[in-house]
């Protein structure tokens, strides 16, 4: 179909065994069979032999590899056999959690469809943009992504933004005449649009003729491979931290060999082994893969509270936010616009019925219109409903409630008409569209042309003042009168009137011509007739007031950044606690003009400020200046206009149900409910998330702490080696893994949206969280080390005493000898109980573990579990014991274990009820000195 453009409209309904009415249901179902969904091929699966290596050439796995070949040289092929497995057992492992974690990445993809607006079996239907077949008739209009190559039947002022095909960084216009055209031109035809460009302005609709593959941009993909998606900044910030680990462990390592062997003159052997204990228990093996999938595990779980999070980075930078601006309509709002009230020729009439259900009555004062009042009102809501690009969408299957599709003001218009006497389908047949006007923000109205027995009418409705300016006569009574200033200032009292109170406004006024008049492309919006004013309420969503006092707990600022009428959202604002009542600043674009970049900042800190009648360029410098100032800005959008403000901002948030594929393709999330209380969801699970990988964080590395500290006090008092390296590969590599990724899934702490947004620049591992981890390794080890040395001395052997030759540690595995082992299996079991305390004392950084429950999060019930199953298997079963050095304990033995775990929760709840005590202190010093 490259001739597409060249060939008459007619002979491309040929080829295609098309025509302007659409496909049917059954006819589109056969396509789909024959052609395939419209979507491009996923891409290639990289190798598990390739994922295998790349694994095994991580910096850990290097070392573990390099302490096996170690192991065998030194005499100890059995102990090098277990670290080959560790290793082996490591990159499976790993393998499993990265798998998750890209299904889980799949999985969100799924949540986040693209409809696209088509004709079936006659009718303008909404469907998923994968099921579009060649021959649909589609709809575009402004901010639409096209879904599939397709030639242009109708063009009104229609632009495309071309980039992704053509790099013309400007949009171009589009037409639908017939043009002639050479092959290598095709790209550039003005009456053809193509898959993954944009409507920049203006409506059309056009006939498809190339899906999926088959589309030039489909042909593109096809040449080259997807770009992997860049880390985040929180994974490079965990890779750069195994890296400094791993340099560490090794020249902490090296210099523990040179010390046993220089020092201690144990033989090189032995200092090998000792080496390669002090390397192990310096690395967080499984780290970076582990933290990964817990960082797609909980985006995926976002999801169910409706944010979709398309950049793992946004979960960083969210528990920074500061200021969120957010528009009204559909995020404030519940984005079901209903007209209220009517105004025609000095009476106003109300409109019952809420939402887009067409039911309700009209009232005057609370009676019954008399006959006399119908006439103007009539003509109003023919011109609402004619001058009208919605449709609207009774239930269904898919949708139990009334819907609209497109623009929910014309969908407001339109059901109001129908809750009157108006036979819209009767009017249009009357009345045919032969032109339409379509609605842009710098126009801010709409009109269509139509046509009836050689007269030409002009049906216009947009901003009031907008429409005013346009008008010179006024209806009364069905006849046309001048517009005099006073009946202007009787007219612009209403808009106030309707204003104030919270309603959105539209003028509506038409003009009558005779045909011979009329030439397209002919200015016909001046000389009309003004019919009268709509006022439409978008009701607050129920759960928005409390996301706002939540908001303002959690130290973030909330903006109202509007192109809706100043006190239609102040009211709004009033009502969910954005502003106070008594004091509120409501700053119009035009005033914006005239105040600096400073202004700006100083009134959204002072807070009770809405930026009303805000253009997107207007926008985007209140979100540029914020972000100057030092401030983390969340920014929601909804149109193809909003994009700069979404990509601008730190944090872009695009409505999904609402919102144009242009703004959702530009933000960082986006929320599949539309409301603002889910923008502060995300900002929790964003704060949640990273304070979660900091408890895994303490968890590990504490272990690690508790791993060291018996290899430096056999360095430094010459005992015996309380701990065996396998034991730590054990510990490090099986036991703790199921417990520390139950850290990452625990909910939100209580008062975590009582605190400060953190700072932006605030890293990961900060000094808090390192002598945290030292704090509880330490007191696990030392827990652990009196078990085992309590267990020698029962043997018989104390410290000062010299250390028996068959306790020497330079076996190819652990001796035989039953007093050494039992206080190695001590050492051992103490740390993996001690860290059954810890995973329960991680679960909370300040709040007391008392005042939550287990039921919060059973994960933590199943690693514990884990945790206790494995130490018993490696104890008990005869097998495990020759392989991992350990012995059978006794009832006494674990009821000193277990107390080391009550000791772990018992320090960790002295020092959380301490930093409670220092945070509360800093509190009040600070709120003392405010006050002075």
């Amino acid at each position: 179909m490259e001739k597409a453009a060249s060939m008459p409209i007619e002979e491309v309904f040929t080829d295609l065994g098309a025509s302007s009415n659409g496909l049917s249901s059954e006819e589109a179902k056969k396509r789909l069979k024959k052609y395939g969904y419209n979507k491009l091929t996923e891409k290639r699966q990289i190798p598990l032999i390739h994922k295998f290596v790349k694994h095994l050439r991580d910096l850990f796995g290097i070392l573990l590899l390099v302490a096996a070949v170690l192991s065998y040289i030194s005499g100890s092929p059995e102990l090098a056999l277990i670290i080959l497995g560790v290793v082996f057992l490591n990159i499976f492992v790993s393998m499993f959690q990265e798998s998750r974690a890209e299904k889980a990445m799949e999985t969100l993809k799924s949540w986040m469809p693209e409809y696209a607006k088509v004709i079936r079996d006659g009718e303008l239907k909404r469907i998923l943009v994968k099921e579009i077949v060649p021959g649909d008739i589609i709809y575009l209009e402004e901010g639409d992504r096209v879904p599939a190559d397709a030639r242009l039947l109708e063009a009104f002022d229609l632009w495309t933004n071309n980039v992704p095909l053509t790099g013309e960084s400007e949009p171009q216009p589009r037409s639908a005449e017939t043009v002639k055209t050479v092959e290598k031109a095709y790209l550039y035809s003005p009456n053809l649009v193509f898959m993954s460009t944009s409507v920049a302005k203006g409506q059309g609709k056009a006939v498809v003729y190339a899906t999926g593959m088959e589309t030039q941009f489909g042909k593109i993909a096809s040449l080259t491979q997807t770009i992997q998606e860049e880390d985040s900044p929180l994974q490079k910030e965990i890779a750069l931290t195994a890296k400094y680990d791993f340099i560490i462990a090794v020249v902490v390592g090296a210099g523990f060999f040179l010390a046993s062997f220089l020092w201690l003159h144990v033989e090189i052997g032995t200092s090998i082994l000792f080496m390669i204990g002090v390397m192990v228990c310096c690395v967080p093996e499984g780290l970076q893969v582990t933290v990964s999938s817990a960082l797609a595990i909980n985006v995926l779980k976002m999801v169910k509270q409706n944010v979709l999070v398309k950049r793992l980075s946004a979960v960083q930078t969210l528990g920074s936010v500061t200021v969120i601006c957010t528009d009204k309509t559909g995020t404030i709002t519940r984005g079901e616009m209903t007209v209220n009230k009517l105004w025609v020729q000095d009476y106003v009439v109300e409109v019952s019925g809420i939402g887009y259900t067409p039911e309700g009555e009209f009232t005057s004062n609370g009676q019954p219109l008399l006959e006399g009042q119908t006439s103007s009102l009539e003509k109003l809501l023919e011109i609402a409903a004619l001058c009208n690009g919605a449709k609207l969408d009774p239930p269904s299957d898919r949708n139990k409630n009334w819907s609209v599709i497109g623009d929910p003001t014309d969908g407001a218009l339109l059901v109001a008409a129908l809750k009157s006497n108006v036979n819209i389908q009767d009017c249009l047949a009357e009345k045919p569209i032969i032109d339409v006007l379509p609605f842009s923000f710098e126009r801010k109205r709409m009109s269509t042309i139509h046509k009836l027995n050689g007269n030409v009418f002009v049906y216009t409705k947009g901003a009031p003042r907008t429409i005013l300016d346009l008008c010179t006569k006024l209806l009364v009574d069905g006849k046309e009168e001048p517009l005099t200033e006073d009946k202007l200032s009787w007219i612009e009292s209403r808009i106030h009137e309707f204003a104030n109170q919270g309603l959105r406004v539209i003028a509506v006024a038409y003009k009558k011509l005779p045909k011979a008049e009329y030439t397209k492309g002919a200015d016909v919006e001046k000389e009309l007739s003004f019919v009268g004013l709509t006022g439409m309420r978008d009701p607050p969503r129920m759960e928005v007031k409390d996301a706002v006092l939540k908001a303002k707990q959690a130290g973030i600022r909330t903006v109202i950044i509007t192109g809706d009428y100043g006190p239609t959202a102040e009211a709004i604002a009033k009502e969910v606690g954005i502003v106070d009542k008594e004091c509120c600043q409501v700053i119009r674009g035009v005033d914006l003009e005239e105040i600096n970049d400073q202004a700006v900042v100083d009134e959204v800190k002072k807070g009770n400020v809405i930026f009303a009648r805000v253009s997107p360029e207007q926008k985007l410098r209140i979100v540029t200046v914020l972000k100057k100032s030092g401030e983390v800005v969340a920014v929601t959008g909804d149109g193809a206009n909003d994009a700069p403000s979404l990509k601008e901002a730190d944090i872009g948030v695009a409505m999904g149900a609402s919102g144009t594929d242009v703004a959702r393709e530009a933000a960082d999330i986006v929320l599949l409910d539309d409301s603002f209380a889910s923008i502060v969801k995300a900002v929790e699970s964003g704060r949640a998330i990273y304070e979660n990988i900091r408890k895994f964080i303490v968890y590990v590395f504490s272990h690690n702490w508790a791993e060291l500290i018996p290899f430096l006090l056999y360095a430094a008092l010459g005992i015996p080696l309380p701990l065996l390296v396998v034991q730590v590969l054990a510990i490090d590599l099986a036991i703790d893994v199921i417990p520390s990724l139950a850290l990452s899934r625990e909910p939100p702490e209580a008062g975590i949206m009582e605190e400060p947004p953190r700072s932006i620049k605030e890293r990961l591992f900060t000094r808090r969280v390192l002598w945290r981890s030292v704090f509880v390794g330490a007191i696990i080890a030392a827990g652990a080390m009196i078990g085992c040395l309590n267990a020698w001395a029962a043997g018989g052997w104390n410290i000062g005493m010299p250390v028996p030759i068959d306790w020497h540690f330079g076996q190819s595995l652990p001796n035989n000898n039953p007093i050494y082992l039992k206080g190695v299996t001590m050492m051992f079991a103490g740390i993996v109980v001690a860290q059954a305390g810890n995973v329960l004392a991680c679960r909370t950084s300040k709040q007391s573990i008392f005042k939550t429950s287990l039921k919060n999060n059973k994960w933590i019930i199943i690693g514990i579990i884990s945790q206790l199953s494995i130490l018993a298997f490696l104890v008990y079963v005869p097998l495990m014991q020759q392989f991992f050095g350990t012995v059978a304990l006794g009832l006494g033995d674990w009821i000193f274990l277990l107390s080391l775990a009550v000791v772990v929760v018992l320090a960790e709840e002295i020092r959380k009820f301490f930093s409670r005590r220092f945070t509360k202190t800093q509190a009040d010093d600070l709120s003392r000195h405010d006050h002075t």
